[in-house]
């Protein structure tokens, strides 16, 4: 038995399959319908629709089989992917690659095999639909038209599943996003107009006004900064690749970010030092940077007083490693463990009472996921802390 030689391509590959996470999932009836079709019209007592891992081959689908997965160095699917179009082995026993193959001189008994592979949009091969039967056998061409007709749908089928998890995501996303803004954004507004209302009929005089308008401008401030948020979040899901890339300055984008907060620094009397290593220019989505790395310091500033924040930022394997550390009051683990909990949201007041909505790190967090990015933090209660995020 010769074991199926492993892709040039294997760990994309399997990075590929991964992203699908359709692995050890439950039957869907619209993948165990294609597989008794595909029985069917071609005649023979087994179907599957196999994707190859790692170390096995897992079976979506099947039909005429009781095993739901197989070792990948016996898998006749492993073989497969390797090729264009349709695999067929017409008698195992006569090829020296499967002759002594277990699944050959033992149950299921295969003699014959035809696997159609499983192709990505990215061009991956994730696995096979195929075909067989434990007598010797040869497709007909209407069969063999079938058979990669059926691993087409199963492919569309699996791009559904994904497009389907993508949805169920963003929905869960915006009804969070729903109830932030019909909190965040009613209260300072209804605020706002109750002090109007109050000076129009001389209930409260216009010191007492004016008093109560510095408070309520704070709250809208933050309000305003929690839209803009929305707004650059809202176009940052709508790219779905890298078109947005150019050239940027990272130190000379990291200034233009600090300097909209240089009231507030200097407000409440914190140092910041950046260092920025290597390569002084990147190919990177500016807006995504800028995105990410104000969101941070904004949480930063707002647990912050009378201390120090540190940038720094480095190139990694092709992409931004952006650190970010401040002496601020931190925070307990019980509050680390639901930052990025979408059914949660424990916005914290600042320093000086600053209000928040919490959704800053969720939206970070939302973002990377898509671009295949990550986040890392570690704090300690009144000693600070780092942020790691690579992008």
């Amino acid at each position: 038995m010769q074991p199926p030689p492993i892709p040039e391509n294997e760990q994309q590959r399997l990075k590929e399959l991964y992203r699908f996470a359709v692995l050890d999932t439950e039957q869907e009836t619209s993948f165990e319908q294609l597989v008794q079709l595909a029985a069917q019209i071609c005649d023979v007592p087994m179907s599957l629709v196999s994707l190859v891992d790692a170390d096995r081959q897992w079976f979506k689908a099947r039909v005429g089989l009781s095993a739901s997965e197989t070792e990948r160095r016996v898998s006749f699917c492993a073989h497969a992917i390797l090729n264009d179009g349709v695999f067929e082995i017409q008698d195992a026993r006569k090829d020296d690659r499967f002759f002594d193959n277990p699944l050959v001189v033992g149950d299921p008994n295969i003699r014959f095999y035809a696997g159609m592979p499983l192709v990505t949009d990215n061009g991956y091969k994730l696995g096979t639909f195929c075909i067989l039967d434990s007598k010797p056998r040869e497709l007909t061409p209407a069969q063999e038209f079938a058979l990669k007709t059926l691993a087409t749908q199963a492919m569309s089928l699996l791009n559904l599943r994904v497009k389907n998890s993508e949805l169920e995501r963003i929905n869960k996303l915006q009804n969070k996003l729903i109830s932030i803004v019909a909190h965040d954004v009613r209260n300072p507004l209804a605020s706002l107009k109750g002090i109007i209302e109050l000076r129009q009929t001389d209930i409260i005089s216009q010191e007492e006004a004016d008093e109560m308008l510095g408070l309520a401008a704070a709250q809208l401030d933050a309000t305003i900064d929690m839209v803009a948020n929305l707004i650059d979040w809202g176009k940052l899901q709508m790219r779905k690749d890298n078109s947005f890339n150019r050239e940027i300055s990272l130190k000379k984008n990291i200034d233009s970010v600090l300097r909209t907060f240089n009231d507030q620094l200097e407000a409440k009397n914190i140092k910041v030092d950046v260092t920025v290593q290597e390569a002084e220019t990147f190919t990177a989505d500016e807006t995504a940077f800028n995105f990410v790395l104000r969101n941070l310091l904004s949480n930063s500033i707002k647990f912050t007083e009378n201390g120090s924040i540190t940038i720094d930022v480095s190139i990694v394997d092709t992409r931004i490693k952006l650190k970010i550390t401040d002496t601020g009051t931190g925070f307990e683990q019980y509050t680390f463990d639901t930052l990025f909990q979408q059914q949660k949201h424990y916005p914290a007041p600042g320093t000086r009472n600053e209000p928040g909505s919490g959704l800053g790190l969720s939206l970070i967090k939302d973002y990377l996921d898509k671009m295949e990015g990550s986040i890392q933090i570690k704090s300690e209660k009144d000693k600070g802390t780092e942020v790691i995020v690579v992008l």
